[in-house]
């Protein structure tokens, strides 16, 4: 067993995801979104095992929107941002915890496994101050 390949691709994903930004809290209406906390990782300071969280549930693969606003009072709110070399994935998410109640698919799992391990690290707030946008 040959570990290069396997050193070789981590590093290849590291220059795939340029940035990861995540925006998170509860929200009385869906215009008070910028009051959320932020949570931002750029280039080598992106941990690894959001990297490998993002890849492994393959993030690309994901819808855009997920969740219904009316569904709860205040809302949960979650926004993932993840800058490519190329492309920008943007996902919206309204009552993530409702959403995984209703409709616990394989899909929505798997979104939660990814803002999970992004969400870990809201005290260490990441590269970007509190509050500022991508």
């Amino acid at each position: 067993m040959v570990v290069r390949p396997k050193i070789k691709e981590m590093s290849e994903s590291r220059c795939k995801i340029k940035k990861v930004f995540f925006r998170s809290g509860f929200i009385d209406i869906e215009d008070d979104k910028s009051k959320c906390e932020v949570i931002s990782f750029e280039g080598g300071k992106i941990p690894q095992d959001v990297i490998e969280t993002l890849e492994k549930e393959n993030y690309e693969t994901l819808k855009t929107e997920y969740g219904d606003p009316s569904w709860g009072e205040p809302i949960q709110y979650d926004l993932l941002i993840v800058d490519g070399e190329t492309e920008r994935k943007k996902i919206e998410v309204f009552n993530r915890a409702i959403l995984l109640i209703f409709q616990n698919t394989e899909e929505t799992r798997r979104l939660h496994r990814i803002l999970y391990a992004i969400e870990k690290y809201k005290k260490q707030k990441g590269d970007v101050p509190y509050g500022q946008s991508p």
